[in-house]
């Protein structure tokens, strides 16, 4: 089922402003203190990303996060975002998060 379509099961409006690519990289992240904790990204893109983790968090919870982009020249990123859908998975919660500028 696509996540990202209006209407359910393909075939819908695409509502994202941004294409989005498959990419899976571990994430640090912290909601208040500076203590990590770690997900995994399911996909990314330019305004936020699809966070993998463990930890119920509630909408509009601002996180920073850090994580190194693969390729032949990884790349560091370190941005804060802000959670603006959770859906529970079997083994925890997928968990949108858009990026502040």
């Amino acid at each position: 089922m696509s996540e990202d379509k209006i209407g359910g099961m393909g075939g819908g409006i695409e509502r994202r402003q941004f294409p989005r690519i498959v990419v899976s990289t571990d994430v640090n992240f912290t909601v208040v203190l500076p203590a990590y904790e770690l997900g995994t990204t399911k996909d990314l893109s330019q305004g936020g990303l699809c966070l993998e983790t463990k930890r119920k968090l509630e909408l509009g919870t601002i996180l920073r996060l850090t994580f190194d982009l693969p390729g032949d020249k990884a790349e560091h990123i370190e941005a804060l975002g802000k959670v603006v859908w959770q859906r529970p998975r079997d083994d925890g919660f997928a968990t949108g998060i858009k990026f502040l500028v």
